[in-house]
């Protein structure tokens, strides 16, 4: 009796409408929760999507900022040292042939096994040595060696270029050359491109256009050295310390001239914000 008075009230109350049928119910909940979960999943891959087009058109925009005739003129150790080798094979062909491919010391290769040696003829020295010099050694130096009477002379070369002054000279053009230098040495020159580009008058390097452009270079050299060690957290502070004495001086130059302030940031392949907002420590570049 009490489980038939249960079964008619159940089935009054779903005449009436005032209870659902269960699975019905059940079956709509489920569809909705199906279908919030997909228009999420499209929402975060359109997201995804802007999010990647956006930083990949402001990677093209500072591309397009930094290609500088400052910036593009600067030498990085990698790049050169890479682009300025050349297999004993090549080296020995060459020589063959009766060309000066003028070569270095060897060092271990990955192309088969072979020594690789640096080619250096790139027209580019270290220690502040200049094309003129390098000239007066190697074109006017062994013409007045051969010239000369032979007296007494102190002989640093090896006795095998003894009596070829042409060699001697090709040698101490190889030594001096910027491909067989360290890169403490390629930055040097860099800032040495540095003060001739941005310097007002020769030997002018103390004034706010050649600041930051030394400042310049030592960022993009951290910079290159962040890429390759993200976890160098010491040299990432020196990074902001470097961009925020950078944007010290430039601020000064602004006070100073308007105008060469604009043209310095053009050079330098900067824009406005990265002077006067806010330098934040990259977690990662």
């Amino acid at each position: 009796m009490y489980c038939a008075s249960r079964g008619m009230l159940a089935a009054v109350r779903a005449a009436a409408g005032t209870v659902a049928a269960p699975s019905r119910a059940m079956h709509t909940t489920t569809a909705a929760h199906v279908r919030r979960r997909s228009n999420r999943k499209a929402e975060l891959a359109a997201a995804r999507v802007a999010e990647a087009e956006a930083a990949r058109r402001a990677e093209e925009q500072l591309r397009k900022l930094k290609d500088t005739k400052f910036l593009n003129s600067l030498e990085k150790p990698d790049r050169l040292f890479d682009s300025t080798q050349i297999t004993q094979r090549d080296a020995a062909a060459e020589v063959a042939a009766g060309q000066q491919g003028g070569v270095e010391q060897d060092k271990t290769g990955k192309q088969g096994g072979d020594k690789v040696r640096r080619k250096a003829d790139s027209g580019k020295y270290a220690c502040l040595v200049k094309p003129s010099e390098i000239e007066l050694v190697t074109t006017v130096g062994p013409k007045a060696e051969q010239s000369m009477n032979r007296g007494f002379s102190l002989n640093f070369m090896h006795e095998s270029t003894d009596g070829n002054p042409s060699v001697q000279s090709d040698i101490v053009r190889r030594v001096v050359a910027l491909e067989n230098s360290n890169a403490k040495g390629v930055s040097q020159y860099n800032i040495n491109t540095a003060v001739e580009m941005f310097g007002r008058s020769e030997g002018d390097s103390g004034s706010p256009e050649v600041q930051a452009a030394v400042w310049t270079v030592r960022i993009n050299q951290l910079e290159d050295h962040l890429r390759a060690n993200h976890k160098d957290h010491q040299n990432r502070r020196a990074y902001t310390k470097l961009q925020h004495k950078r944007a010290k001086i430039l601020k000064y130059l602004k006070r100073k001239s308007l105008e060469r302030y604009y043209v310095c940031l053009k050079q330098l392949g900067l824009t406005k914000d990265m002077v006067v907002g806010e330098i934040l420590i990259p977690k990662r570049l």
